[in-house]
């Protein structure tokens, strides 16, 4: 049993009040970084994709560089055997050589044909990119954007508790010491809710029916007594 004035009871609803708001506060502010992190992961996923895509035109160029000196190297080689057809001494030298030319000219049309895909792959793939590139500015913009309202928010939360700490001093200050300790040792075990009303024989701690004797005391106005089921303190006003 607590005795306690209306004044004082007053006095540390509102700071139990005050407590709470803080308490909200605080779990904003310390939410903030996860939300701070999950915007830096949604640009990481951007790059990582516009990388990949990167990588995937730049070996696409790659191919078509090797496709195209294939080219070069078998046009290189039917230059060279058709010179050398003006040498050869037998007919059965001969056949075998133009059947090599024709073999490279077929290998050419091949590797031709697959460095005309391969150029369109890549004019697709750059075109892609291209377009990749351009939504990823958008959603960089944006996502700054955001960054900088959690920012901007974080600090006026941090400037809102400030002032509820100055405040929640400031009423501490006028209540008796060993109330305050008593209440935040409640609050600290009972969920952060150290004081509750008393409202038709009923705690609004826990909601279970306080004793008719306890209800009765308690109206009396001038001492704060325990729930018995909750053991949260319990007051009428």
């Amino acid at each position: 049993m607590l005795s306690i004035s209306k004044p004082q009871l007053e006095l540390l609803i509102e700071l139990q009040e005050n407590e709470r708001e803080a308490g909200r506060v605080q779990a904003e502010i310390d939410a903030m970084p996860d939300k701070m992190a999950a915007l830096e992961s949604g640009l990481q996923a951007w790059t990582q994709e516009i990388e990949t895509r990167k990588a995937h035109v730049e070996a696409l160029k790659k191919d078509y560089r090797a496709y195209e000196g294939e080219l070069e190297t078998n046009q290189a080689r039917i230059k060279k055997r058709q010179v050398q057809l003006n040498s050869v001494k037998t007919n059965r030298e001969y056949q075998g050589m133009l059947k090599e030319i024709d073999d490279i000219r077929a290998a050419s049309s091949r590797i031709e044909d697959a460095s005309l895909q391969c150029l369109d792959d890549l004019e697709a793939a750059e075109k892609q990119l291209e377009e990749k590139n351009r939504a990823f500015a958008a959603e960089k913009e944006r996502i700054d954007g955001e960054k900088q309202q959690l920012a901007e928010q974080t600090q006026q939360l941090r400037q809102q508790m400030q002032h509820l700490q100055e405040k929640a001093a400031e009423l501490a200050a006028g209540l008796d010491s060993d109330l305050v300790a008593q209440y935040r040792q409640v609050k600290q075990r009972c969920a952060g809710i150290g004081l509750v009303p008393v409202e038709n024989a009923v705690c609004k701690g826990c909601h279970l029916n306080v004793p008719p004797q306890l209800y009765n005391e308690l109206h009396r106005g001038n001492e704060l007594r325990m729930c018995p089921h909750c053991h949260r303190l319990i007051y009428v006003l």
